[in-house]
């Protein structure tokens, strides 16, 4: 099993820079939706969950509504509550597709890939017909290397549901590029049994951390370490000057603008950092006129994450090992497409889940999570005028929140004021509630370990 998403099924970068210019029925794909009443499914899928909520309050107990209840609790980041409702609803009626999913996808979260392909192939035995179950167990399939098996499922999904303007991009870029690396193992890695530490910069006001990267031979180019960024991406500049073979277009989700950007994909024959070499890999491409001033690209770590990845932000370099080192807070991480959250209570009363992001130069908040504080666009003086650019672009949309605790894992941080921006795009697209990114200002004092097989995080001062 490896934890590299290398078919990209969700291509999101969370990169930031802050202060720049009625019926309880399964789906049955898009055919046929607009001469029926919207299932719960449906709803579920246009992200409408207080319709969902609405609805399911009116319905009787029943195994079916049980698991739908799970999906709400998994949507609203609530994952124990959701465990409990999908296995209760399994309890009631074994046959319950749903609750099989539901449980996928936390053995997803996980990374028990293994217990979620047999999850989502028995919610896909009790209803076929359902798309999402396909999308889903493709992703765990690439995970466990069983390539032919994700693309049968991924083209099963276009068939029942070709109507979907966010994933059919992403299953169809998918497919194309397994096509493109067809015979090829993709992601085959070259290294010494105990890489040396790689050694990164940060640029003058800019504080993430930037690696020396070659691609196919040539370089070194300046690449950001992002890991809010579930695919490893490099400039439309740099794709060109190189002449890479494009094979493929996605979407690209994230912040700033529209929240998303067409992607197109290029075949690398080898992205090299350090001592480790990757070979055969679909690199996804930017044209960001503000990001090409800064950077040549981005590392996703799950790039790397056959190994155990230690961002050491005080000596400025990474380490990659086979081993996780000793001693530190041990942080049980949940782990979506590539991105690990984890669990934050905000001002003592309010949880959620929020991302370990290194390519966010602040910590932050969601609309979502500022609103439960009782701040939001009406409220005086709470809306600034400070842009913050993304993949998407800029975006003005900016709440300042004052008087902001946050007890994390492994510290409980005051703030006099934090940023809250819009990440209902990204929150979308990981179909669980994101509350907000841990950023540089609280990340730059650990050794911040990845363990992305393990789904877990280590912080050693």
């Amino acid at each position: 099993m490896s934890s590299r998403h290398l078919l990209v099924l969700t291509a999101l970068t969370s990169l930031f820079l802050s202060g720049l210019a009625e019926g309880v029925g399964q789906g049955q794909g898009a055919a046929g939706q607009a001469s029926r009443q919207e299932t719960l499914a449906d709803l579920l899928l246009k992200d409408e969950i207080q319709k969902v909520e609405t609805r399911l309050a009116g319905l009787p107990r029943t195994a079916e509504t049980l698991a739908f209840q799970g999906e709400v609790e998994y949507r609203k980041g609530r994952f124990d509550r959701a465990d409990s409702l999908y296995r209760a609803a399994l309890q009631m009626n074994e046959k319950t597709a749903r609750a099989h999913f539901g449980l996928g996808k936390l053995a997803m979260a996980r990374m028990k890939s293994a217990d979620a392909v047999k999850s989502f192939s028995r919610a896909i035995e009790l209803d076929a017909r359902e798309p999402i179950y396909r999308f889903y167990i493709a992703d765990a399939l690439s995970l466990e290397k069983k390539a032919k098996e994700a693309e049968r499922h991924l083209q099963e999904y276009l068939k029942l549901n070709p109507a979907d303007a966010d994933r059919v991009p992403m299953a169809k870029a998918a497919l194309d590029i397994s096509a493109a690396f067809n015979g090829v193992e993709m992601g085959e890695i070259e290294a010494p049994a105990q890489p040396a530490p790689i050694r990164v910069q940060q640029m003058p006001l800019l504080p993430f951390l930037f690696a020396e990267v070659t691609i196919n031979g040539q370089g070194p180019f300046r690449f950001l370490i992002d890991t809010g960024a579930t695919q490893s991406v490099l400039s439309q500049k740099v794709a060109t000057r190189l002449g890479l073979k494009k094979i493929a277009t996605n979407i690209m989700f994230g912040v700033g603008g529209d929240g998303k950007v067409d992607s197109p994909i290029y075949k690398a024959d080898s992205v090299k950092i350090g001592d480790v070499t990757v070979k055969n890999i679909p690199l996804g491409t930017l044209d960001n006129p503000l990001l090409d001033l800064v950077m040549d690209g981005i590392l996703g770590p799950t790039l790397l994450a056959d190994f155990i990845i230690t961002m050491d932000y005080p000596r400025n370099q990474i380490q990659l090992s086979r081993k996780a080192p000793e001693g530190g807070t041990v942080v049980p991480a949940w782990f979506f497409g590539g991105l690990l959250m984890v669990p934050v209570e905000v001002n003592g009363k309010h949880k959620g889940n929020f991302l370990i992001d290194s390519g966010a130069d602040s910590t932050l908040l969601a609309y979502t999570m500022a609103n439960s504080l009782g701040v939001n666009k009406d409220t005086p003086g709470a809306a600034v005028d400070l842009p913050i650019g993304g993949i998407g672009g800029l975006d003005a949309s900016v709440l300042m929140v004052p008087s902001v605790t946050l007890k994390t894992p492994f510290e409980t941080k005051q703030f006099d004021r934090v940023m809250a921006i819009e990440l209902k795009s990204m929150s979308s697209l990981i179909q669980t509630e994101l509350s907000g990114v841990i950023g540089y200002d609280t990340l730059k004092n650990y050794r911040v370990t990845l363990d992305y097989q393990r789904a877990e995080i280590r912080l050693n001062k």
